[in-house]
């Protein structure tokens, strides 16, 4: 077998280019703040909702709603429906005790690629304990503890010849096909947050956090076509596929240039740190924060290096949101998530080989919705 196509800085780029947007998503499980609006933590919720609160919403990013034409920063995006997102959440807190909180979030997520849509689930659940009540100028101390992740069912992409695995297929080997079963990251989170409130209307907080992630997937599978006959092929480990036609016929296509598990199931740790505050008066509530988000990857940022291609392990967000009382117990919201990259710290099951030179773009989420207080 002819030894795979050795790849340099300049595969996966140039006329096909483009053809790579697609890949975001179609080998997802191998890219807004880490779970989300962790940015507008605080350890004082109770300022805000006495006994708990529900919050119902949606999530979008368009050209359209693209107000300050970040997306233009990418050339691959702008113009296109590549990046347009639609989500939906619902989201809770429940106070259990004085200082202990209870909450949960679902979402449902629809990215868009050039010929495809993908749709994610996304789940979160928490337990924060304030340590220290705060007082003069000590704060008030919580620690909180989470679990939270993103997963799909089949994502994929059906056009032919990508140009960044095509640069990785054995020579003869035309890719017609690929996808992805069963993507899902799970994530561990330790956050401590401090609050001061500095006047009867303003307070601040900071926060400090470190987790963990773990992506997962069923299979890697697709077609190829070779000598005029397409072959459809399934992953076998590292790094061989077996590659099967329709009369039954076979051949073992080398894919050493493909690690299934440092490039579709990796791990890693990451750190996060961030800083907040809210203003209320009237009926108004207004929240700005900024998160910073470091992410240490084992296997798949050095896979990267070694082709030559783009890695990114940083991340920063601002988080905008303003609140309007409409009632004693119910508000309306208009939330705003502005990134120096694509989300890939809220859905880590967004990064992966052949995604990652295109998380360098910046990208925004718009939101909406109704939030009731108790």
């Amino acid at each position: 077998m002819t030894p795979p196509i050795q790849s340099n800085s300049s595969l996966g780029r140039g006329q096909h280019r483009t053809q790579a947007l697609g890949l975001i998503f179609c080998c997802a499980a191998a890219a807004a703040t880490a779970a989300p609006l962790d940015a507008f933590l605080s350890a004082t919720p109770e300022l805000y909702a006495p006994k708990g609160v529900l919050e119902v919403g949606s999530d979008h990013m368009n050209e359209q709603l693209d107000f300050f034409r970040i997306r233009d920063t990418n050339a691959l995006a702008a113009g296109t429906q590549a990046g347009d997102y639609h989500g939906a959440h619902v989201a809770g807190a429940w106070r259990m005790m004085d200082n202990a909180w209870l909450s949960g979030s679902l979402w449902q997520r629809r990215i868009s690629g050039l010929s495809e849509s993908y749709n994610f689930s996304s789940w979160q659940v928490a337990g924060q304990y304030r340590l220290l009540d705060g007082a003069g100028k000590l704060p008030a101390l919580a620690l909180r503890l989470s679990a939270w992740g993103n997963q799909a069912g089949d994502v994929g992409s059906s056009f032919a010849a990508n140009a960044g695995v095509q640069a990785l297929m054995p020579a003869g080997f035309l890719l017609q096909s690929i996808k992805v079963s069963q993507p899902a990251d799970h994530n561990l989170q330790a956050d401590l947050v401090g609050s001061w409130k500095l006047t009867p209307t303003t307070d601040v907080g900071v926060l400090l956090s470190a987790g963990s992630t773990r992506l997962s997937f069923d299979q890697l599978s697709g077609s190829v076509l070779n000598g005029g006959k397409v072959f459809q092929f399934a992953a076998i480990g590292n790094p061989s596929t077996v590659a099967t036609a329709a009369d039954g016929s076979q051949v073992l296509a080398n894919t050493s240039k493909i690690n299934v598990t440092d490039e579709l199931a990796w791990r890693g740790n990451f750190l996060q740190a961030g800083i907040n505050t809210a203003w209320n008066h009237g009926p108004w509530t207004l929240r700005a924060g900024y998160l910073w988000y470091a992410v240490q990857r084992e296997g798949i940022d050095d896979v990267l290096a070694a082709r030559g291609w783009s890695s990114y392990s940083q991340t920063r967000t601002i988080a905008l949101e303003a609140n309007y009382r409409i009632r004693p117990n119910l508000s309306i919201f208009a939330r705003s998530q502005l990134s120096d990259t694509l989300i890939f710290n809220e859905m880590p099951v967004l990064y992966n080989t052949f995604s990652a030179d295109l998380n360098g773009g910046k990208y925004s989420i718009y939101s909406v919705g109704l939030k009731a207080d108790f």
